[in-house]
């Protein structure tokens, strides 16, 4: 890990893990005051996250998408950015910022276990179509990530609904999580399908065939029909609520298996996470 990049990715993990502490704090004890104040370092955090990222840019020069220290920096950036998406439908983003941190905590530590190296890329991966497979399966992954995050939060808001009340003002309302579960699937399946059908193209390039049911490419196939289902049956059988926050949960495991198992399994593709 070089130095400059190394230094501003453990400044954002250190400010990522205050940001936790200080809005789980807050939640706890009901301090609106420390929520606001941790999502405030979440902000600085986010800073530190970005620097990061563009001097490993700089350092290698080409994206960081090239093995498990590079894509976990990549994958938990993209998530941190979903995280302000949500500002434009509720005001109440630090809250939900401290429930979706430690995901992006997860992702990073991953990474930092990995011993990078600085070099150019492969010759496969010297292609203009990397730009477009890695930018879209990134948004991809970070969306359908966040919809699971919020899917917990809308269970967890739920369920103290049906006792007492208790979490009604920490989060948006159970309307807003759910319109905004729909919304990051919707957006995930979209990019996924680009990223699918771009590495598809990519591959038809480097290999000359489109399909090769190579276990990231099946299991890529697995993922995108899952939030396939979860759009089917949310537009055309009404799922909502409940069902389609459970649903959106537990289709995390599909995205858990792809990017932090079966790359490493006798594939063609580098070590995603």
């Amino acid at each position: 890990m070089n130095n400059i990049d190394g230094i501003f990715l453990w400044l954002a993990i250190a400010g990522y893990s205050v940001s936790f502490l200080v809005s789980l704090a807050g939640l706890i004890f009901k301090r609106d005051k420390w929520v606001d104040f941790g999502f405030y370092i979440f902000i600085v955090s986010f800073g530190f996250h970005t620097i990061s990222f563009i001097s490993r840019w700089l350092i290698t020069w080409h994206p960081p998408v090239y093995g498990q220290y590079e894509n976990s920096l990549t994958a938990s950036w993209f998530i941190s950015v979903s995280v302000f998406a949500i500002k434009r439908w509720s005001s109440k983003i630090g809250a939900v910022a401290a429930i979706l941190t430690p995901i992006i905590l997860f992702v990073m530590g991953n990474g930092v276990m990995a011993k990078p190296s600085v070099g150019p890329l492969p010759p496969p991966f010297q292609s203009n179509w990397l730009w477009v497979h890695v930018t879209f399966a990134w948004f991809g992954f970070g969306s359908v990530m966040i919809a699971g995050g919020i899917a917990i939060i809308y269970i967890l808001k739920d369920a103290a609904k049906q006792r007492a009340n208790v979490m009604s003002g920490w989060f948006p309302s159970l309307e807003v999580l759910d319109d905004l579960i729909f919304r990051f699937i919707f957006f995930g399946f979209i990019t996924l399908t680009v990223e699918i059908g771009a590495g598809a193209i990519w591959a038809n390039g480097l290999w000359g065939r489109y399909w090769g049911w190579d276990p990231m490419e099946t299991w890529s196939l697995i993922m995108w029909l899952i939030y396939g289902i979860n759009m089917h049956l949310r537009v055309t059988l009404g799922w909502k609520g409940r069902k389609a926050a459970w649903l959106a949960l537990l289709s995390i495991i599909s995205v858990f298996i792809a990017f932090f198992g079966i790359g490493f399994f006798g594939s063609i593709h580098t070590h995603t996470l």
